[in-house]
């Protein structure tokens, strides 16, 4: 009889790296295909080089998950054909197109787990493409993996948590974060009560970024609209409206 494809896991983040430990344990040698150097994905990416931050510095609350999901996958070892800095264009009639170091390659599979993540959501605002701006994700990137920040003076603009998340981050790093501009109104953050009782760890930790922020100097305005980026030839302000006026903060980076 033909021997049975393997199945087939995209992306080697925290739900990547589960799913192929649960194949492994069972009798199933998985093929797993990654774009990033090494697993971790975004929220556990690894450095490109060895540097001096150890995981406490690169991920703060959750240093001893990532370092445990790393140990995890390291041990799978032979127990999985693992492809990183490898980029999955196709998918049809299970065979998998993948491309690696320049070259193309079809290979067939049977099972299909997609583990690919989340991406930013950008909508385009006036000089979106200056040099010095980038997604939140990217300036997170930037961080985790290369230890560089994407300004001296940064500026974090748009809405939801990770927004808090990465100026925390760049704050601990030591950049001096300007401003973080929410365009969600102050009300609208009572809703995470709500939601204390259902995770109060999360909830709590994300009201203490916050706080840090705020008492760390950096200016937290709520209810932000009419953003613009302004530069000659890169990032030098970013122009906001905000409680009935307009508003403009020097910065040479915006995530």
């Amino acid at each position: 009889m033909r021997e049975r494809p393997p199945p087939l896991i995209v992306g080697a983040g925290p739900a990547g790296i589960r799913a192929a430990i649960t194949l492994v344990a069972a009798g199933l040698r998985p093929v797993v295909v990654d774009e990033g150097h090494a697993c971790g994905g975004q929220i556990y990416r690894q450095p490109l080089a060895a540097d001096k931050r150890d995981d406490r510095a690169r991920y703060g609350s959750e240093a001893a998950k990532a370092s445990r999901l790393h140990r995890a996958f390291a041990a799978l070892g032979g127990d999985i054909d693992y492809r990183p800095n490898t980029l999955l264009w196709n998918l049809r009639d299970g065979a998998a197109d993948i491309l690696r170091d320049g070259t193309s390659r079809r290979f067939a599979y049977d099972g299909l787990i997609l583990a690919t993540g989340a991406t930013d959501r950008v909508l385009p605002i006036p000089g979106w493409t200056l040099p010095g701006v980038f997604t939140l994700g990217g300036a997170q990137i930037a961080l985790k993996a290369q230890g560089c920040a994407i300004g001296r003076r940064v500026v974090f603009a748009g809405a939801g948590p990770l927004l808090y998340l990465v100026a925390w981050q760049y704050m601990k790093a030591g950049v001096d974060v300007a401003a973080v501009l929410d365009a969600a109104p102050l009300p609208a953050k009572l809703n995470l009560l709500r939601a204390l009782p259902l995770a109060p760890g999360i909830v709590l930790r994300g009201l203490r970024m916050a706080a840090e922020l705020a008492f760390g100097g950096t200016r937290v305005q709520f209810g932000v609209s009419g953003l613009r980026i302004e530069g000659e030839g890169r990032v030098a302000r970013i122009v906001y409206h905000a409680g009935g006026r307009e508003r403009a903060m020097a910065c040479d980076g915006v995530g």
